[in-house]
Parts: C-alpha cells; sequence; structure tokens
C-alpha cells in the first residue's frame, strides 16, 4: 500500500504516463484550479498624467488621424507583456483630437465608455445622437453601437478611453465592424432620442424596459458633482454614486460598471475590497491610495488600477478630491459570484 501511494505522487511514472494522455489527476492538480481566493495576474499600477500627456501632445504631430482607427494610448500594465492591457479584463486610455479632426465610425462588441476630461466642445456620435462633450461627462457606447468622434472647437481636446475588449477576447467573442471613413452624413445629426433623458428620473411611461444597456448616452458632469456634494458619505467615509440605466435600476451596460467618488479631505476611507477589477482616474484633487501593498500619491487626471481581491483605501490630501471607477463589477454580479469585504 505504501509503494502505491507513492508511485501516485508528482513526478512518478504513472503521473507521466497519465499526462502523456492528456489527463490530469485531480488530486495532483486542485490546488490550482481551486484556489482558497482570486489570485489575479495583475497588481495595483499607477500612470501620472504628466508623463502620459507628454505622449499624447506628442501623437498629434506624429500619427495623422487619417491613417488610423483611433489616436489613443493605452495604459498598458508590464505584468501582461506585449498583450495589451490594463487589467485582466479592461483597458484604459486616453484619445486626443485636434481642432476639425473626425475619428472614424467604428463598431464592436466590446462595451466602450468615454469620460471628458479636456474635452469641452467635442462631440461623440452614438447610433446616431450628437452627444456632447463637457468637463466630467460619462459617454456610453453599449455593444456593437455605431459612434465616433470629432472636434468641431478651436481647442485640442482629451478624453480619457475605457473598454472590455480583454474580458471579450478571453471569451473570444469580440466582434469589430469598421464603418465608412466617406460617409459625411454619419455626422450630420442633432441630439435626437437623447431628448427623452435629459430629466434625471423621469422616462416615458410607455418606454421599453429591462434594457441590457442603458438608452441614455451621456451623464452630464454638472450634475453629477453636484450630486456629490449634497449627498452624504457612505459606510467606508466616501460619497459614491454608481451610473445607472434609468430603466432597470442596475449597471449602466451589462458588462461594464461606473462610480464616481468624492473623497472629503482628512478622510481616510474604510479599506474595502471586492472581486473585480477596477480603474480609477482622478477628476480632480490630489491624495492617496493604499492599495494591496502599494502606496499611489496621485494628482488631477492620474490614472491607477485596484487588481480583484485586493484591499483598497484612499484619501485626499489637499482639499476634496474626485475620482471616476469603471470596473467589471456587474459581469460578476449577473453570474452571480460576486463577493465584497470592508474592514
Amino acid at each position: 500500500m505504501a509503494h502505491a501511494a507513492a508511485e501516485t505522487g508528482a513526478g512518478t511514472p504513472y503521473i507521466r504516463e497519465v499526462e502523456q494522455a492528456q489527463l490530469h489527476p485531480l488530486w495532483d492538480r486542485y490546488k490550482r484550479i481551486t484556489p482558497m481566493q482570486p489570485r489575479p495576474a495583475d497588481t495595483p499600477y499607477h500612470w501620472r498624467w504628466r508623463v502620459t500627456e507628454q505622449f499624447l501632445h506628442r501623437a498629434v504631430s506624429e500619427v495623422p488621424i487619417e491613417e488610423i482607427e483611433r489616436r489613443a494610448l493605452i495604459m498598458s500594465h508590464p505584468c501582461f507583456g506585449d498583450e495589451t492591457a490594463t487589467t485582466g479584463t479592461l483597458l484604459g486610455a486616453f484619445t486626443v483630437l485636434d481642432p476639425g479632426e473626425q475619428a472614424r465610425p467604428h463598431r464592436h462588441t466590446g462595451a466602450a465608455i468615454r469620460f471628458a476630461t479636456q474635452a469641452d466642445g467635442a462631440a461623440t456620435i452614438v447610433n446616431g445622437r450628437w452627444c456632447e462633450m463637457k468637463a466630467g461627462d460619462l459617454i456610453l457606447t453599449p455593444p456593437m453601437a455605431w459612434h465616433g468622434h470629432i472636434n468641431p472647437s478651436q481647442n485640442r481636446i482629451i478624453w480619457f478611453d475605457a473598454a472590455n475588449m480583454p474580458l471579450l477576447r478571453g471569451l473570444n467573442a469580440h466582434f469589430f465592424e469598421p464603418g465608412d471613413p466617406r460617409n459625411e452624413d454619419f455626422w450630420k445629426v442633432d441630439e435626437g432620442d437623447e431628448r427623452r433623458w435629459r430629466a434625471a428620473g423621469l422616462a416615458m411611461a410607455n418606454a421599453p424596459t429591462g434594457q441590457p444597456s442603458s438608452p441614455k448616452y451621456r451623464y452630464p458632469g454638472e450634475v453629477t458633482r453636484q450630486m456629490l456634494s449634497e449627498m452624504p458619505a457612505g459606510p467606508d467615509g466616501a460619497r459614491l454614486i454608481r451610473y445607472i440605466n434609468p430603466e432597470t435600476g442596475g449597471a449602466v451596460m451589462s458588462t461594464l460598471d461606473c462610480y464616481a467618488m468624492r473623497l472629503d479631505k482628512g478622510v481616510v476611507t474604510r479599506p474595502k475590497r471586492g472581486a473585480y477589477s477596477q480603474i480609477c482616474l482622478v477628476v480632480s484633487g490630489q491624495g492617496r491610495s493604499h492599495i494591496g501593498d502599494k502606496v499611489f500619491e496621485w494628482s488631477r487626471h492620474d490614472v491607477f488600477t485596484i487588481p480583484s481581491w485586493s484591499w483598497a483605501s484612499h484619501e485626499a490630501i489637499s482639499g476634496d478630491a474626485d475620482l471616476f471607477i469603471v470596473s467589471d463589477k456587474v459581469v460578476f454580479e449577473k453570474l452571480d459570484v460576486l463577493r465584497e469585504e470592508m474592514q
């Protein structure tokens, strides 16, 4: 019996023969395939705006918009090597357009958002709606929605993008369809159905319900900032708003979840963690975040990540500070495997 037990151990002739038959013994692999808790491939990471910004301005002179799909710089975590990803499931990027430039239309199964950082005067066209971009606006581009970007202003504009292409590629479920860059009619639209969603808390009585993506594509930054200033802090010490689909009360899209957070000066939030990935954009102010064993000192338009199941706490260090957070939390919510904790 002792000899038989020894022969079933790792590296034995039996195990080698089993593996050559493309079989794996559960008793030898169970700790790998059933870990005690999430083991993200990525670590917390921090991109400073002062570095990103200089490369964005250089891109305008070195990369003609007519020759490319998007003039954007993606924040690529070094742990993924040649695989372009900000977290295991999400991309974060900044896009830049000069006056008069257009980013040609296309559509894809990936869900994406735009958050206006320095984009006043620009617009994103989404499914035939003209969505203007002002400071702090959130613009949605739901899966397979035709969208393009235009800068009719006199200023260079920059916005933050996020999308879930790594998740879709991991599922082998991503499709992409380019638009016709010569189709000038694409740009000749007005606000269209977006007018129906101007007033928060109001919807047509006979409007369709239960759509997976919000029918409202533009969430004005002015309204978000006002609500943050008037609401109380939550249990962790931060003021937190969830952008929602007004028809369902859930996340804005079935695979992307967005939040606005205000940190009051001098308040250190209670550590929290969740089994999902997060990308954080600093909208305003300066602060400090403890994420896992990392400490990041951040300022306006910096970007940092919070990997799955990593403890994170934040504080503003010179006046109040605002963060915009995009995550894949809703995916885990829908799969009924969402888990969160707070100390």
